[in-house]
């Protein structure tokens, strides 16, 4: 029989083999929610990248884009409107959108920072939503 020892993310609970790496995944924990902080409050992809270093680099066309800002994403729902909007930004630098484009209500997924889907950025007074869901959850 040998002894293990372990180290336990006080975050997530996901288990690591050395102290250098649960003190870097802690790490990113901590800068993820300090860059969801900021993303709530308004500040743009480019300022939160500057702070809390989640991405090798925010493409030009998003770096004044914060979470007030909408997104063209016509697969979803079918959808040729400016519907989703960046609700957060997940542990894995991916930025997670939602929005009420179409048929099926509010709907949202995952989506990386270098996706085509975020090419095409829209001010916030073009939010589309479905008017058949604005009465019941807008």
């Amino acid at each position: 029989m040998k002894k293990v020892e372990m180290y336990k993310c006080d975050y997530c609970g996901e288990i690591f083999n050395t102290a250098e790496e649960i003190a870097k995944h802690e790490q990113r924990h901590r800068d993820i929610d300090n860059a969801n902080k900021m993303l709530q409050k308004g500040a743009t992809l480019e300022q939160i990248n500057q702070r809390c270093y989640i991405w090798g680099k925010v493409p030009d066309h998003l770096k004044e884009a914060t979470k007030d800002n909408c997104f063209v994403i016509s697969y979803w729902q079918c959808c040729n409107e400016p519907a989703y909007t960046i609700r957060e930004i997940e542990m894995d630098g991916r930025l997670r959108v939602f929005g009420c484009g179409s048929w099926s209500g509010y709907y949202g997924g995952s989506v990386r920072i270098d996706s085509a889907d975020l090419k095409n950025i829209h001010q916030p007074e073009e939010l589309f939503i479905d008017p058949r869901y604005e009465t019941r959850w807008g």
